[in-house]
């Protein structure tokens, strides 16, 4: 995401075990490849785990292969040699299914007050969630429901500025869905 924007709460205050720091600025210094130094710590996180990788420029190419791994990111420069990326699962999953309304739509809520920018939420619902859907209108958000059995509701949810707007609607949707 942008660098200098201020970091996103989901990300601010992570206990200590949610975080996994990696410095590869004294690798490249060295000459050293940090590639396959990065891709294994993002390999070895465990749900709920963050990476912050620090490298003396943005490592803007990564990026796109993070992304293809289902990764995404928030940048902070802290100096012009001396940046920050956090990395983190772009989806967060949540069943819902079984609860009593209006829980659903609480718990639905509450999380996507915690989605980091990038990430998407993906609801696994009993039934379709009517009432839930006026409320990411009104919060700024967009989603894509699908029935892939019986008794599941699939909602996947991100926010509007993040959804792909130039593909084509079937495009568009099995992205999303993706």
């Amino acid at each position: 995401m942008r660098a200098g924007a201020l970091r996103p709460a989901a990300l601010d205050g992570l206990p200590e075990g949610q975080r996994v720091d990696l410095d590869v600025r004294e690798d490249l210094r060295r000459g050293n490849e940090p590639f396959s130094r990065i891709m294994a710590a993002v390999a070895a996180l465990v749900p709920g785990q963050v990476l912050v990788l620090r490298a003396p420029f943005e490592p803007a190419p990564l990026y796109r292969v993070l992304g293809q791994r289902g990764f995404a990111h928030w940048t902070e420069s802290r100096a012009a040699d001396d940046w920050s990326v956090w990395i983190y699962p772009d989806r967060v999953g949540l069943d819902v299914r079984g609860l009593e309304p209006p829980a659903p739509l609480v718990r639905v809520l509450e999380t996507l007050d915690r989605l980091a920018p990038g990430q998407r939420l993906e609801v696994r619902h009993d039934r379709r969630p009517v009432f839930l859907y006026s409320q990411l209108e009104e919060r700024g958000f967009v989603h894509e429901t699908d029935a892939p059995e019986p008794g599941l509701v699939r909602i996947v949810i991100r926010r509007r500025e993040e959804a792909t707007g130039s593909c084509p609607p079937a495009e568009a949707r099995a992205e999303l869905l993706r």
